[in-house]
């Protein structure tokens, strides 16, 4: 009797946990969830997401009174804890190549080959070419960074009776950086007996005014509060050097500095790829607005590697938590649509939604048609940071999580 043969099953791949790798598994685990003949497999090299958007809180939480074991609490969501009940098996290893012509992804632990493939790898600093900026500059970019930042304030006002923190960039990052910075440095201060007014924070911004990339009227709500809490504001400035205690400006200026924030912009890990793909100045893919590769159709991109058009407004479209959520979740259907042979759905940009917290309980609210702030401001906030975990895990651990990471962040209020 002939023995039947079990046809070997085909391999979704996805490369990077973020929040738009999380989101595509997530989706595609729903589309397949009664489908063997497909495998759903996560490769990070981490066994966590991290949760981007708390990191200005984790990074400014004090030293003292919070372990750090406490503080990765509250930044890191497990993927054993995403992908309970779930098809989707999570690797962790370091993605060394990307074989697009052999459908093959090299680790430093196995040969992954695939049918589909997303990437969604994330960002990294950018540090534009300027002189020694890496060397010299802390940035806000994982957990450890966190860690670090949050260690070296604490040394700071413990070893010396005054310094000078200098950021760089008044975008989202900096700006929430800043206002929380200043808290723990109230708090820093009581505890060790020193005078606030001595430790000062310089926030050094190319553009105009606070977050450049939305109207300035969200900017003259957060002017005053930084302002009120003593936090000096450079526009139209550019660090052009940065040493081990200075920063050059453009207008030649030396400002002396005891630590370097760095959240001044961000670029495109540079995929290990060999095949020749287009990129912008800031390594991102560029993809169709189907979000596949021209060259290889099975191939998707989604996030902060993705060079994706509005088609409105023919611009890029921004590297925000938001979008790579939703960019997640639309290449999700398109390599479902594509697996069933259907038409893939161009993609179309969110709404513009932004939530700006600007220390303790007070944030702005921005959207076109909406801007408020203040306490209401930080309870939407905290609303969407409950969403957000509630949509990737059960209903009962998100709350768990969500209600530890307010308990130890309020305590810097």
């Amino acid at each position: 009797m002939k023995q039947k043969t079990i046809p070997e099953k085909k391999q979704i791949v996805i490369l990077g946990g973020g929040f738009a790798g999380i989101r595509a598994a997530l989706d595609l685990n729903n589309y397949l969830h009664d489908d063997d003949q497909f495998e759903i497999v996560l490769v990070d090299r981490r066994d966590y997401q991290t949760f981007y958007s708390a990191l200005y809180e984790a990074a400014t939480t004090e030293h003292w009174q919070i372990e750090a074991r406490s503080v990765k609490r509250t930044v890191t969501i497990p993927l054993i804890d995403v992908f309970k009940n779930t098809r989707v098996k999570v690797f962790k290893a370091f993605i060394e190549r990307i074989d697009l012509q052999d459908g093959k992804v090299v680790t430093d632990s196995r040969i992954i080959a695939f049918d589909y493939l997303i990437i969604s790898m994330g960002s990294v600093a950018n540090y534009f070419g300027i002189p020694n900026l890496d060397k010299f500059s802390f940035t806000l970019k994982s957990l450890e960074d966190a860690i670090m930042i949050r260690n070296k304030v604490e040394d700071l006002v413990t070893k010396k009776d005054s310094a000078q923190i200098v950021i760089g960039g008044a975008g989202f990052a900096g700006t929430e950086f800043a206002g929380e910075l200043h808290n723990l440095l109230k708090h820093e201060c009581a505890h060790h007996n020193k005078d606030l007014s001595k430790f000062k924070i310089l926030i050094v911004e190319g553009g105009t005014y606070f977050l450049p990339g939305l109207p300035e009227k969200v900017s003259s709500v957060i002017a005053p509060r930084m302002a009120q809490m003593g936090i000096e504001s450079r526009f139209s400035t550019l660090i052009t050097e940065a040493g081990s205690n200075y920063v050059m400006l453009n207008n030649k200026e030396r400002v002396e500095m005891d630590m370097l924030i760095w959240t001044g912009g961000v670029k495109a890990i540079k995929l290990p790829v060999e095949a020749e793909l287009p990129r912008d100045k800031s390594d991102r893919i560029g993809v169709e607005q189907t979000l596949n590769l021209r060259s290889f159709p099975n191939v998707f991109l989604a996030g902060d590697v993705a060079c994706a058009l509005d088609p409105k407004t023919k611009k890029v479209v921004l590297q925000t938590a938001q979008e790579a959520i939703s960019q997640g979740k639309h290449v999700a259907t398109n390599v479902y649509r594509m697996i069933k042979n259907k038409n893939l759905l161009p993609y179309d940009p969110i709404s513009v939604k932004f939530i700006v917290p600007v220390a303790g309980k007070f944030a702005v609210f921005y959207t076109p048609n909406l801007m408020t702030s203040g306490f209401a401001g930080w309870v939407i906030r905290k609303a969407a940071d409950l969403r957000y975990f509630m949509s990737v895990l059960p209903f009962f651990t998100a709350l768990k999580f969500w209600l530890f990471a307010n308990q130890i962040f309020m305590k810097n209020d």
